[in-house]
Protein backbone atom coordinates (compact mmCIF):
# COMPACT_ATOMS: atom_id res chain seq x y z
CA UNK A 1 0.00 0.00 0.00
CA UNK A 2 1.42 3.42 -0.73
CA UNK A 3 2.25 5.33 2.37
CA UNK A 4 -0.38 8.09 3.47
CA UNK A 5 0.33 11.83 2.50
CA UNK A 6 2.06 13.10 5.54
CA UNK A 7 1.02 17.46 5.84
CA UNK A 8 4.48 20.20 6.73
CA UNK A 9 3.55 23.14 8.14
CA UNK A 10 6.09 25.77 7.09
CA UNK A 11 6.57 29.66 8.14
CA UNK A 12 5.16 30.31 4.59
CA UNK A 13 2.87 27.89 2.60
CA UNK A 14 2.45 24.49 3.40
CA UNK A 15 4.79 20.85 2.19
CA UNK A 16 2.98 17.49 1.42
CA UNK A 17 4.82 14.33 1.40
CA UNK A 18 3.55 11.85 -1.72
CA UNK A 19 3.34 8.31 -2.19
CA UNK A 20 6.46 9.03 -4.12
CA UNK A 21 8.87 10.45 -2.05
CA UNK A 22 8.84 14.14 -2.97
CA UNK A 23 7.19 17.00 -2.03
CA UNK A 24 4.75 19.33 -3.21
CA UNK A 25 4.35 22.88 -1.78
CA UNK A 26 1.42 24.90 -2.08
CA UNK A 27 0.51 27.98 -0.54
CA UNK A 28 -1.76 31.58 -0.75
CA UNK A 29 -0.69 34.09 -3.42
CA UNK A 30 -1.87 38.00 -3.28
CA UNK A 31 -5.00 37.21 -5.16
CA UNK A 32 -6.42 34.80 -1.79
CA UNK A 33 -6.11 32.13 -4.33
CA UNK A 34 -4.99 28.50 -3.34
CA UNK A 35 -1.93 27.52 -5.15
CA UNK A 36 0.35 24.66 -5.76
CA UNK A 37 4.11 24.73 -6.96
CA UNK A 38 4.51 24.11 -10.92
CA UNK A 39 6.76 21.28 -9.99
CA UNK A 40 7.41 18.86 -7.39
CA UNK A 41 10.62 18.57 -4.91
CA UNK A 42 12.93 15.69 -4.48
CA UNK A 43 13.67 17.22 -0.82
CA UNK A 44 11.96 19.14 1.72
CA UNK A 45 14.85 21.28 2.13
CA UNK A 46 14.32 22.70 -1.84
CA UNK A 47 10.57 22.99 -1.03
CA UNK A 48 11.01 25.04 1.53
CA UNK A 49 13.90 27.48 -0.55
CA UNK A 50 11.56 27.63 -3.22
CA UNK A 51 8.28 28.63 -0.70
CA UNK A 52 10.57 31.27 0.72
CA UNK A 53 11.56 32.97 -2.82
CA UNK A 54 7.75 33.33 -3.65
CA UNK A 55 7.22 34.36 -0.73
CA UNK A 56 10.50 37.22 -1.07
CA UNK A 57 8.85 37.69 -4.78
CA UNK A 58 4.88 38.68 -3.41
CA UNK A 59 7.34 41.14 -0.22
CA UNK A 60 8.60 43.19 -3.42
CA UNK A 61 5.47 42.87 -5.47
CA UNK A 62 7.12 40.54 -8.39
CA UNK A 63 4.95 37.75 -7.65
CA UNK A 64 3.19 36.90 -10.87
CA UNK A 65 0.29 34.52 -11.16
CA UNK A 66 1.86 31.16 -13.00
CA UNK A 67 -1.19 30.37 -14.90
CA UNK A 68 -0.27 33.90 -16.60
CA UNK A 69 2.39 32.30 -18.78
CA UNK A 70 -0.37 29.89 -20.03
CA UNK A 71 -1.54 32.06 -22.62
CA UNK A 72 -0.37 30.52 -26.06
CA UNK A 73 2.03 32.73 -28.34
CA UNK A 74 -0.28 33.21 -30.87
CA UNK A 75 -3.09 34.11 -28.44
CA UNK A 76 -0.22 36.53 -26.77
CA UNK A 77 0.98 38.09 -30.32
CA UNK A 78 -2.61 39.46 -31.67
CA UNK A 79 -3.45 41.43 -28.64
CA UNK A 80 0.47 42.60 -28.71
CA UNK A 81 -0.43 43.59 -32.47
CA UNK A 82 -3.51 44.89 -31.18
CA UNK A 83 -2.17 46.72 -28.97
CA UNK A 84 0.70 48.29 -31.04
CA UNK A 85 -0.86 51.93 -32.20
CA UNK A 86 2.42 53.35 -31.85
CA UNK A 87 4.02 51.70 -34.96
CA UNK A 88 3.76 52.87 -38.65
CA UNK A 89 0.86 51.31 -40.56
CA UNK A 90 3.48 49.82 -43.04
CA UNK A 91 5.53 48.61 -39.88
CA UNK A 92 2.41 46.84 -38.61
CA UNK A 93 1.49 45.18 -41.65
CA UNK A 94 5.08 43.86 -41.92
CA UNK A 95 4.83 42.54 -38.32
CA UNK A 96 1.27 40.87 -39.07
CA UNK A 97 2.41 39.69 -42.55
CA UNK A 98 5.67 37.97 -41.05
CA UNK A 99 3.63 36.52 -37.90
CA UNK A 100 1.24 34.92 -39.84
CA UNK A 101 3.95 33.61 -42.58
CA UNK A 102 6.69 32.86 -40.54
CA UNK A 103 6.50 33.08 -37.07
CA UNK A 104 3.08 30.99 -36.24
CA UNK A 105 4.14 27.97 -38.23
CA UNK A 106 5.97 25.43 -37.09
CA UNK A 107 9.91 25.31 -38.38
CA UNK A 108 12.23 22.95 -37.36
CA UNK A 109 10.09 20.37 -35.58
CA UNK A 110 8.59 23.35 -33.78
CA UNK A 111 5.41 25.25 -33.39
CA UNK A 112 5.79 28.41 -31.12
CA UNK A 113 2.43 29.81 -31.83
CA UNK A 114 0.58 26.65 -30.42
CA UNK A 115 3.27 26.86 -26.86
CA UNK A 116 2.26 28.91 -23.91
CA UNK A 117 4.49 32.01 -23.98
CA UNK A 118 6.06 30.61 -20.59
CA UNK A 119 6.87 27.31 -22.27
CA UNK A 120 8.72 28.84 -24.30
CA UNK A 121 12.69 28.09 -23.80
CA UNK A 122 16.15 28.89 -25.20
CA UNK A 123 16.33 25.16 -26.57
CA UNK A 124 13.05 25.29 -28.36
CA UNK A 125 13.92 28.47 -29.89
CA UNK A 126 17.28 27.63 -31.01
CA UNK A 127 15.39 24.60 -33.08
CA UNK A 128 12.68 26.95 -34.04
CA UNK A 129 15.33 29.41 -35.34
CA UNK A 130 17.71 26.85 -37.38
CA UNK A 131 14.96 25.31 -39.05
CA UNK A 132 13.28 28.64 -40.00
CA UNK A 133 16.46 29.83 -41.69
CA UNK A 134 16.27 26.76 -43.50
CA UNK A 135 13.06 27.23 -44.69
CA UNK A 136 13.37 31.10 -46.11
CA UNK A 137 16.22 30.16 -47.61
CA UNK A 138 14.23 27.58 -49.37
CA UNK A 139 11.37 30.11 -50.29
CA UNK A 140 13.77 32.22 -51.49
CA UNK A 141 15.28 29.56 -54.07
CA UNK A 142 11.88 28.91 -55.27
CA UNK A 143 10.75 32.65 -55.77
CA UNK A 144 13.77 33.60 -58.02
CA UNK A 145 12.07 30.84 -60.49
CA UNK A 146 9.84 33.61 -61.30
CA UNK A 147 11.37 37.35 -61.77
CA UNK A 148 10.46 40.47 -62.92
CA UNK A 149 13.36 40.49 -65.54
CA UNK A 150 11.46 37.69 -67.11
CA UNK A 151 8.12 39.70 -67.13
CA UNK A 152 10.35 42.60 -68.34
CA UNK A 153 11.89 40.21 -71.37
CA UNK A 154 8.17 39.01 -72.41
CA UNK A 155 6.98 42.62 -72.21
CA UNK A 156 9.36 43.80 -74.29
CA UNK A 157 9.14 40.71 -76.87
CA UNK A 158 5.25 41.52 -77.07
CA UNK A 159 5.88 45.26 -77.71
CA UNK A 160 8.50 44.34 -80.83
CA UNK A 161 5.73 42.00 -82.17
CA UNK A 162 2.97 44.31 -81.49
CA UNK A 163 0.80 42.56 -78.87
CA UNK A 164 -1.00 45.33 -77.21
CA UNK A 165 0.73 45.30 -73.15
CA UNK A 166 1.18 48.07 -70.87
CA UNK A 167 4.26 49.46 -69.57
CA UNK A 168 3.56 48.86 -66.28
CA UNK A 169 1.32 45.84 -64.28
CA UNK A 170 0.33 42.44 -64.69
CA UNK A 171 1.00 40.69 -68.09
CA UNK A 172 -1.75 39.26 -69.59
CA UNK A 173 -2.07 34.65 -69.13
CA UNK A 174 -2.03 35.17 -73.74
CA UNK A 175 0.95 37.15 -73.56
CA UNK A 176 2.84 34.94 -71.45
CA UNK A 177 1.78 31.94 -73.07
CA UNK A 178 3.26 33.35 -76.55
CA UNK A 179 6.21 34.23 -75.12
CA UNK A 180 7.06 30.53 -73.97
CA UNK A 181 5.89 28.76 -77.03
CA UNK A 182 8.43 31.44 -78.72
CA UNK A 183 11.12 30.25 -76.72
CA UNK A 184 11.12 32.83 -74.23
CA UNK A 185 13.05 35.63 -75.83
CA UNK A 186 15.52 38.03 -73.83
CA UNK A 187 15.01 35.76 -70.79
CA UNK A 188 18.10 35.87 -69.07
CA UNK A 189 19.33 32.81 -67.05
CA UNK A 190 18.30 32.35 -63.54
CA UNK A 191 20.61 32.87 -61.61
CA UNK A 192 20.46 30.78 -58.07
CA UNK A 193 20.41 32.78 -55.27
CA UNK A 194 23.51 33.24 -52.48
CA UNK A 195 23.43 31.40 -49.04
CA UNK A 196 22.22 34.75 -47.61
CA UNK A 197 19.11 34.39 -48.92
CA UNK A 198 15.76 34.25 -46.53
CA UNK A 199 18.06 35.46 -43.94
CA UNK A 200 16.32 39.24 -43.90
CA UNK A 201 13.05 37.78 -43.86
CA UNK A 202 14.15 34.85 -40.52
CA UNK A 203 16.18 38.01 -39.12
CA UNK A 204 13.17 39.98 -39.15
CA UNK A 205 11.10 37.49 -37.49
CA UNK A 206 13.44 36.46 -35.10
CA UNK A 207 13.63 40.12 -34.04
CA UNK A 208 9.72 39.95 -33.60
CA UNK A 209 9.74 37.00 -31.76
CA UNK A 210 12.16 38.96 -29.31
CA UNK A 211 10.31 41.81 -28.97
CA UNK A 212 6.83 40.06 -28.37
CA UNK A 213 9.01 38.33 -25.19
CA UNK A 214 10.43 41.72 -24.28
CA UNK A 215 6.93 43.00 -23.87
CA UNK A 216 6.22 39.65 -21.82
CA UNK A 217 8.67 40.13 -19.42
CA UNK A 218 7.94 43.46 -18.93
CA UNK A 219 4.31 42.31 -18.27
CA UNK A 220 5.65 39.91 -15.89
CA UNK A 221 4.38 36.79 -17.77
CA UNK A 222 7.51 35.29 -17.66
CA UNK A 223 10.97 36.07 -15.70
CA UNK A 224 13.25 35.94 -18.50
CA UNK A 225 13.12 36.47 -22.51
CA UNK A 226 14.43 33.34 -24.24
CA UNK A 227 15.64 34.63 -27.35
CA UNK A 228 19.31 33.94 -27.04
CA UNK A 229 20.78 33.84 -29.98
CA UNK A 230 23.60 35.89 -31.45
CA UNK A 231 23.42 38.27 -33.94
CA UNK A 232 19.92 36.32 -34.68
CA UNK A 233 18.45 39.63 -35.30
CA UNK A 234 21.31 40.71 -38.08
CA UNK A 235 21.57 39.57 -41.64
CA UNK A 236 25.22 41.02 -43.12
CA UNK A 237 24.19 43.03 -46.16
CA UNK A 238 25.67 43.17 -49.53
CA UNK A 239 27.79 45.60 -50.46
CA UNK A 240 25.37 48.15 -53.21
CA UNK A 241 27.47 49.32 -55.85
CA UNK A 242 26.29 52.52 -56.80
CA UNK A 243 24.86 53.46 -60.80
CA UNK A 244 27.52 55.51 -62.68
CA UNK A 245 26.29 58.67 -64.05
CA UNK A 246 26.56 56.86 -67.54
CA UNK A 247 24.55 53.99 -66.40
CA UNK A 248 21.57 56.57 -64.96
CA UNK A 249 21.73 58.68 -68.12
CA UNK A 250 21.08 54.81 -70.30
CA UNK A 251 18.51 54.08 -67.38
CA UNK A 252 16.59 56.84 -67.70
CA UNK A 253 16.71 57.33 -71.72
CA UNK A 254 15.00 53.54 -72.11
CA UNK A 255 12.35 54.49 -69.64
CA UNK A 256 8.77 54.82 -70.47
CA UNK A 257 8.46 58.82 -71.61
CA UNK A 258 6.51 59.41 -68.45
CA UNK A 259 9.01 57.80 -65.71
CA UNK A 260 12.38 59.03 -67.16
CA UNK A 261 11.94 62.04 -64.75
CA UNK A 262 11.55 60.10 -61.92
CA UNK A 263 14.73 58.00 -62.73
CA UNK A 264 16.68 61.48 -62.68
CA UNK A 265 15.21 62.82 -59.46
CA UNK A 266 16.06 59.52 -57.57
CA UNK A 267 19.47 59.40 -58.86
CA UNK A 268 20.40 62.93 -58.28
CA UNK A 269 18.16 63.75 -54.57
CA UNK A 270 18.65 60.92 -53.03
CA UNK A 271 14.76 59.83 -52.41
CA UNK A 272 13.15 57.39 -50.80
CA UNK A 273 11.17 55.74 -53.33
CA UNK A 274 7.87 55.91 -51.21
CA UNK A 275 8.62 59.75 -51.11
CA UNK A 276 9.44 60.02 -54.47
CA UNK A 277 5.88 58.90 -56.09
CA UNK A 278 4.06 60.52 -53.31
CA UNK A 279 5.29 64.17 -54.42
CA UNK A 280 2.42 66.39 -55.58
CA UNK A 281 3.04 69.05 -58.39
CA UNK A 282 2.40 71.36 -55.25
CA UNK A 283 6.01 69.92 -53.33
CA UNK A 284 8.23 71.30 -56.82
CA UNK A 285 9.42 74.43 -56.71
CA UNK A 286 9.53 75.14 -60.49
CA UNK A 287 11.58 78.71 -59.62
CA UNK A 288 14.08 77.07 -57.16
CA UNK A 289 14.92 74.28 -58.50
CA UNK A 290 13.62 72.72 -55.35
CA UNK A 291 11.45 69.56 -54.06
CA UNK A 292 9.79 69.74 -50.61
CA UNK A 293 9.30 66.10 -48.99
CA UNK A 294 6.63 66.18 -46.46
CA UNK A 295 4.88 62.54 -46.87
CA UNK A 296 5.50 59.06 -48.59
CA UNK A 297 3.88 56.66 -50.10
CA UNK A 298 2.57 53.71 -47.45
CA UNK A 299 1.28 50.02 -48.81
CA UNK A 300 -1.26 48.36 -47.01
CA UNK A 301 -3.65 45.33 -47.78
CA UNK A 302 -6.09 47.68 -47.97
CA UNK A 303 -4.28 49.72 -50.90
CA UNK A 304 -2.32 52.26 -51.38
CA UNK A 305 -2.46 55.45 -48.82
CA UNK A 306 0.05 58.57 -47.65
CA UNK A 307 1.62 59.24 -44.49
CA UNK A 308 4.33 61.43 -42.86
CA UNK A 309 7.57 60.46 -43.87
CA UNK A 310 9.97 57.59 -41.91
CA UNK A 311 11.08 60.22 -39.34
CA UNK A 312 10.80 63.92 -38.70
CA UNK A 313 14.16 64.71 -39.84
CA UNK A 314 12.52 62.92 -43.57
CA UNK A 315 10.69 66.77 -43.76
CA UNK A 316 12.67 67.92 -45.93
CA UNK A 317 13.72 70.19 -49.10
CA UNK A 318 15.72 68.93 -51.29
CA UNK A 319 17.76 71.18 -54.24
CA UNK A 320 17.95 69.21 -57.94
CA UNK A 321 21.37 69.63 -59.75
CA UNK A 322 19.62 72.59 -62.77
CA UNK A 323 19.85 70.02 -65.88
CA UNK A 324 17.39 67.58 -63.50
CA UNK A 325 15.17 70.48 -62.61
CA UNK A 326 14.91 71.59 -66.66
CA UNK A 327 13.73 67.57 -67.10
CA UNK A 328 11.51 67.42 -64.03
CA UNK A 329 9.87 70.83 -65.13
CA UNK A 330 9.19 69.05 -68.91
CA UNK A 331 7.70 66.48 -67.13
CA UNK A 332 5.33 68.52 -65.04
CA UNK A 333 4.21 70.18 -68.69
CA UNK A 334 3.41 66.96 -70.24
CA UNK A 335 2.15 64.76 -67.65
CA UNK A 336 0.83 66.28 -64.79
CA UNK A 337 -2.23 68.08 -64.59
CA UNK A 338 -2.30 71.45 -63.49
CA UNK A 339 -4.07 70.28 -59.79
CA UNK A 340 -1.56 71.11 -57.03
CA UNK A 341 -2.34 67.78 -55.63
CA UNK A 342 -1.95 66.38 -58.80
CA UNK A 343 1.07 63.19 -58.57
CA UNK A 344 3.96 64.08 -60.26
CA UNK A 345 4.32 60.13 -61.67
CA UNK A 346 1.66 57.75 -61.85
CA UNK A 347 0.41 55.25 -63.97
CA UNK A 348 -1.29 55.62 -67.34
CA UNK A 349 -4.59 55.16 -65.81
CA UNK A 350 -3.58 57.95 -63.16
CA UNK A 351 -2.78 55.68 -60.70
CA UNK A 352 -0.04 55.53 -58.13
CA UNK A 353 2.93 53.33 -59.01
CA UNK A 354 3.57 50.63 -56.12
CA UNK A 355 6.42 48.79 -55.25
CA UNK A 356 5.68 46.63 -57.81
CA UNK A 357 4.85 48.10 -60.47
CA UNK A 358 7.95 50.48 -60.38
CA UNK A 359 10.05 47.16 -60.73
CA UNK A 360 8.08 45.86 -63.39
CA UNK A 361 8.95 49.31 -65.53
CA UNK A 362 12.18 49.90 -64.43
CA UNK A 363 13.34 45.85 -65.45
CA UNK A 364 13.80 46.54 -69.25
CA UNK A 365 15.82 49.47 -68.82
CA UNK A 366 18.00 48.20 -66.25
CA UNK A 367 19.18 45.31 -68.09
CA UNK A 368 19.43 47.66 -71.44
CA UNK A 369 22.58 49.69 -69.49
CA UNK A 370 24.08 46.49 -68.22
CA UNK A 371 22.79 46.50 -64.57
CA UNK A 372 20.27 44.15 -63.85
CA UNK A 373 20.78 44.16 -60.19
CA UNK A 374 19.83 47.53 -60.06
CA UNK A 375 17.09 48.88 -58.07
CA UNK A 376 14.70 52.25 -57.06
CA UNK A 377 16.40 51.71 -53.81
CA UNK A 378 19.92 51.21 -55.51
CA UNK A 379 19.00 54.69 -56.99
CA UNK A 380 18.68 56.44 -53.75
CA UNK A 381 21.85 54.89 -53.19
CA UNK A 382 23.49 56.17 -55.98
CA UNK A 383 22.27 60.01 -55.29
CA UNK A 384 24.01 59.95 -51.86
CA UNK A 385 27.58 58.62 -53.03
CA UNK A 386 27.43 60.84 -55.88
CA UNK A 387 26.82 63.93 -53.36
CA UNK A 388 29.51 62.53 -51.04
CA UNK A 389 31.77 62.46 -54.35
CA UNK A 390 31.80 66.21 -54.10
CA UNK A 391 32.71 66.54 -50.78
CA UNK A 392 30.00 67.21 -49.35
CA UNK A 393 29.75 66.43 -44.63
CA UNK A 394 27.99 64.51 -42.89
CA UNK A 395 25.77 66.79 -41.68
CA UNK A 396 25.02 67.97 -45.20
CA UNK A 397 24.18 64.21 -46.54
CA UNK A 398 22.47 63.72 -43.37
CA UNK A 399 20.34 66.44 -43.88
CA UNK A 400 19.62 65.22 -47.58
CA UNK A 401 19.25 61.48 -47.06
CA UNK A 402 16.02 62.42 -44.33
CA UNK A 403 18.17 60.41 -41.25
CA UNK A 404 17.30 61.29 -37.77
CA UNK A 405 20.81 60.29 -37.07
CA UNK A 406 23.84 60.34 -38.58
CA UNK A 407 24.45 56.60 -39.23
CA UNK A 408 23.21 56.21 -42.44
CA UNK A 409 25.03 58.51 -43.71
CA UNK A 410 28.77 57.03 -42.91
CA UNK A 411 27.91 54.61 -45.77
CA UNK A 412 28.94 57.02 -47.74
CA UNK A 413 31.67 58.34 -46.74
CA UNK A 414 33.99 55.97 -48.66
CA UNK A 415 32.82 58.09 -51.35
CA UNK A 416 34.45 61.14 -49.65
CA UNK A 417 37.50 59.20 -48.92
CA UNK A 418 37.88 58.73 -52.52
CA UNK A 419 37.21 62.37 -53.20
CA UNK A 420 39.79 63.39 -51.07
CA UNK A 421 42.12 60.70 -52.35
CA UNK A 422 41.69 62.40 -55.76
CA UNK A 423 42.26 65.55 -54.49
CA UNK A 424 44.89 64.94 -53.52
CA UNK A 425 46.16 63.83 -57.07
CA UNK A 426 45.42 66.80 -58.41
CA UNK A 427 47.62 68.91 -55.64
CA UNK A 428 50.42 66.61 -56.78
CA UNK A 429 50.21 67.72 -60.13
CA UNK A 430 50.49 70.98 -59.19
CA UNK A 431 52.99 70.48 -56.96
CA UNK A 432 55.22 68.91 -59.21
CA UNK A 433 54.57 71.47 -62.22
CA UNK A 434 52.13 68.57 -63.87
CA UNK A 435 48.73 70.32 -65.05
CA UNK A 436 45.67 68.13 -64.32
CA UNK A 437 43.39 67.91 -67.20
CA UNK A 438 40.34 66.71 -65.49
CA UNK A 439 38.61 68.21 -62.85
CA UNK A 440 39.66 65.24 -59.51
CA UNK A 441 35.99 65.32 -58.79
CA UNK A 442 34.58 64.50 -62.33
CA UNK A 443 37.16 61.69 -63.32
CA UNK A 444 34.87 58.81 -64.62
CA UNK A 445 36.00 55.34 -62.98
Amino acid sequence: MPRPRKQHHASFGSLTRLPSGRYRARYTGPDGLRRSAPITFATKTAAEDWLARTRADMSRDQWTAPERGLVTLAEYLADWLDSRVDLRPTTLALYRQLARRWLLTAHGGVDLGRLAVGAITPELVRRWYAGLVTDTHTAAVQQAATTSSEAAAARDWAQTVGLPVADTGRLPDAVRTAWDDAGRPGADPVRPPGRQAGRTVAAQTYRLLRAVLNTAVRDGIVDTNPCHIAKGGHVRADERRPATVQQVAAIADAMPARYRAAVLVAAWSGLRGGELFALRRRDVDTANGTIRVDRTMIELPTGVDFGPPKSDAGRRTVTLPPTVAVALNEHLARFVPSNPDALLFTTSTGRPVTRAQRAAVLARPKRAAGRPDLTWHDLRHTGMTLAAATGASLVQLQRRLGQATARAALIYQHATDDADRLLAEALDDAASGRTATVHPLRRSG
